[in-house]
């Protein structure tokens, strides 16, 4: 696919025309008060969700599976969140409302779209594994910034998609990952999830993992943030690219924040365990094709 790169005034005139209107009434609303609160109680939690029906819906739907035991006895969002867990919840509202807020009509094919949902709820998954063994950050923290960190390429997918396509088909036909052949198409995934991220207010350490989760040694601030999320990004993609975990670069991240080689390790096995969890959350909650 030939497609000409774009300049620095067409991307920036592009990420401008992103609306804040979602297709869910309050969505865009729901989906800050969730990243920007401290959840400490399951009251909490459910006065932010209760007036969107469809995370209503998939909450109690999902609480009920088979997968919980709970078959049909779990009526209320207050017992949802308690069966599923205040975290698992919050994880998969977010993941549920970048998806809907960024559903630009067709554009996006089903491929790309489960790809992106299963990609930011695996990480999601991840860092809270990791930050469940060592306190770098807090737990709720890292697992919201495990779904929004690669929040640019789906502001890629939905508003410059013609490129997006372009990175992922050459990315497979050269078999390396996406980031490192978007420069030649004029985009970096992670600048545009800034720029939005700026937009949207987001935490100021928020908006530094994003830009820099694929180069945290050039992040001025909030270092031991982006250098997990870098090792999070890294074991998510070991399915593809198991060579990024024995990449020098990610080992000096390792180093810079403690890990031996042998939790290194333990991590990466972890990963082998998340992954069907994610496959079947993807099921549960309908949003595959068909």
């Amino acid at each position: 696919m030939s497609i000409k790169p774009l300049d620095e005034k067409e991307i920036s005139f592009q990420v401008s025309q992103i609306k804040e209107i979602p297709p869910l009434p309050q969505s865009l609303k729901r989906l800050t008060e969730i990243i920007h609160s401290e959840i400490e109680t399951v009251g909490e939690l459910e006065s932010i969700i209760w007036y969107d029906p469809s995370l209503v819906a998939k909450v109690i739907m999902i609480a009920n599976s088979t997968y919980y035991g709970y078959r049909r006895q779990v009526k209320t969002v207050s017992k949802a969140i308690t069966v599923v867990g205040a975290d698992q919840v919050k994880s998969i509202c977010i993941c549920t409302l970048l998806m809907s807020l960024f559903s630009n009509g067709n554009v996006i094919s089903a491929a790309h779209s489960e790809m992106l949902w299963k990609h930011a709820y695996a990480c999601s998954r991840i860092a809270a594994e990791m930050t469940r063994k060592r306190p770098w950050m807090n737990g709720a923290e890292a697992a919201v910034l495990g779904i929004v960190h690669d929040l640019g390429w789906i502001v890629m997918a939905t508003h410059f998609n013609e490129q997006f396509t372009a990175i992922f088909e050459t990315a497979a036909r050269r078999d390396i990952p996406p980031w490192y052949v978007e420069t030649q198409y004029g985009l970096e995934h992670s600048r545009l999830g800034k720029y939005l991220a700026a937009r949207w207010a987001f935490p100021e350490e928020f908006e530094a993992v994003i830009e820099f989760h694929h180069s945290p040694e050039k992040s001025r601030y909030f270092k031991t943030e982006v250098r997990l999320m870098h090792l999070v990004n890294v074991l998510s993609h070991l399915r593809e690219y198991p060579e990024l975990a024995n990449e020098e670069s990610t080992l000096s991240h390792c180093r810079n924040l403690y890990i031996s080689e042998e939790e290194w390790e333990e991590y990466q096995k972890s990963v082998e365990r998340i992954w069907p969890e994610v496959d079947q959350l993807w099921n549960l909650l309908g949003l595959h094709p068909g």
